[in-house]
């Protein structure tokens, strides 16, 4: 039989003494250790069969088995890859829908690094303008409409903006979070939290199940990227609204924004959040999230001062600290180390996110989009909900995107681990077919390394 090496083999070298390598397989799952001899086999030869095997039978059965060795050629392959996405794709479609409400593009935060006020301006909205009750009454219609199963809809609805907990928007929350019991939904948040304390009733009544604050570093930093349009300070009030909201029973969850200006910032505000008591709450967590051009939304302004000479695995190298409490929710660092930890295959995508298949965000204008990178953007909407008819315009666009409509993806050995990338950094270069790739390899090899050293070790993972 005309045996060959999969296309879709990645080797990773984990143990440069030992001379161990991983190899992981981009369509089957498998995940494994060889020695150098067994990586070389694989990756040096093209004819591969039992006569020229240097180990047992059994052992070239195995390889067969796991996928490494096949009877497929480059173009069954890579039909097969696509097809698998096809699956994946549509398996994704019928994940429960997710929810947002995009209370108001307001912001009483005057952040460098914020991408909403640079869209909000090339538009000429308003950006003060608050979802009315009127609209809040329709976008719940239309969650209704957009799926009639209530198993099919996630009971949670986030709340974004904007700033959605603004004190002067007690109002409007009162009214969208009673309308939703009505319908089943509970609620989430993304606030910058320094507003909280106006909601404290809504808090204790158990009308949130979690909000996501922002907290930079300690706080003279934190005060200098979170900046209130009027007071200027911020860190005080948020952390005194943080522990009210805890004692309040709502789940916290807060994301640190990370670059060269505070990279060193983590492990002081990991010991500050220690020092305070956060973390004896069990509903409280903390993780991290770099910024920069490349993986996130930023203006011009910012990038331009953002301060050099500090690169993603200077970040990641963070996590190696051991007793850090804060994590880095990386989705394929996860996968890969819940695959490699509980020995099993790992957990594919077709796509990069729920933008992708099951998001439905619904602005104040009447706009409805899928990602919020994008919203604020007019060309990026994907549907209309004034009315009572939804009007869907440029859905199939996102919807439809994943690596097997890519021409580029179901070529690479990566494409059902990192799902093409984020598609609203294609339509930013203007390059919609394109996938978005980012160097992923590079960080796919360097998360590699990092789960089999913890886990040879024996430490504890935080990331």
């Amino acid at each position: 039989m005309n045996y060959r090496k999969s296309s879709y083999i990645i080797t990773v070298c984990v143990d440069d003494v030992q001379q161990q390598y991983m190899l992981i397989h981009g369509y089957t799952g498998a995940i494994d250790i060889v020695s150098k001899d067994m990586k070389e086999y694989l990756v040096n030869n093209t004819s591969l069969s039992i006569d020229n095997f240097f180990s047992s039978k059994k052992t070239f059965d195995k390889l067969v088995s796991r996928g490494y060795i096949t009877l497929r050629s480059k173009e069954e392959e890579r039909a097969y890859v696509k097809k698998v996405a096809s699956v994946y794709h549509r398996r994704d479609k019928h994940y429960p829908k997710i929810f947002t409400l995009l209370v108001t593009y307001d912001c009483n935060f005057q952040c460098p690094y914020c991408f909403e006020k640079d869209i909000i301006q090339k538009n000429g909205e308003n950006p003060h303008f608050v979802m009315s009750k009127e609209m809040v009454d329709k976008a719940f219609e239309a969650m209704l409409t957009i799926e009639p199963e209530e198993r099919l809809r996630n009971k949670i609805v986030n709340l974004f903006g904007g700033e959605p907990l603004l004190k002067e928007n007690k109002e409007i929350i009162k009214y969208i979070v009673e309308k939703g019991k009505k319908y089943g939904f509970v609620f989430g948040a993304t606030s910058n939290g320094y507003d909280l304390d106006y909601y404290e009733d809504l808090l204790k009544a158990g009308c949130f199940q979690s909000i996501q604050v922002t907290i930079d570093g300690t706080k003279a930093i934190h005060d200098s990227r979170r900046i209130h349009s009027v007071y200027m300070e911020s860190f005080d009030k948020i952390i005194a609204n943080i522990k009210m909201a805890l004692n309040s029973g709502v789940t916290i969850g807060v994301r640190i924004n990370v670059d060269g200006a505070n990279l060193g910032e983590l492990v002081k505000l990991d010991h500050f959040f220690k020092k305070e008591g956060l973390f004896s709450f069990k509903q409280f967590s903390a993780y991290a999230e770099y910024i920069s051009g490349e993986v996130n939304f930023s203006p011009e302004s910012y990038l331009n001062k953002k301060e050099n000479g500090v690169s993603y695995r200077n970040f990641l190298d963070l996590f190696a600290i051991s007793n850090l409490k804060i994590v880095y929710k990386h989705s394929v660092y996860n996968k890969l180390y819940n695959a490699i930890y509980n020995k099993t295959l790992f957990q594919f995508t077709s796509s990069h996110c729920s933008a992708q298949s099951n998001s439905y965000i619904f602005d104040p204008f009447g706009n409805i989009y899928s990602c919020l990178e994008v919203v604020g953007d007019k060309k990026e909407v994907i549907g209309h909900y004034a009315n009572k008819i939804i009007d869907f315009k440029e859905k199939d666009r996102w919807f439809s995107r994943n690596i097997s409509t890519i021409d580029k993806c179901s070529k690479c050995k990566y494409a059902l681990i990192c799902g093409g990338g984020c598609f609203a950094k294609c339509l930013e270069r203007g390059h919609l077919m394109e996938p978005y790739c980012d160097n992923f390899p590079i960080t796919f090899k360097y998360f590699v390394r990092k789960i089999y050293s913890h886990l040879k070790d024996g430490s504890i993972v935080n990331v």
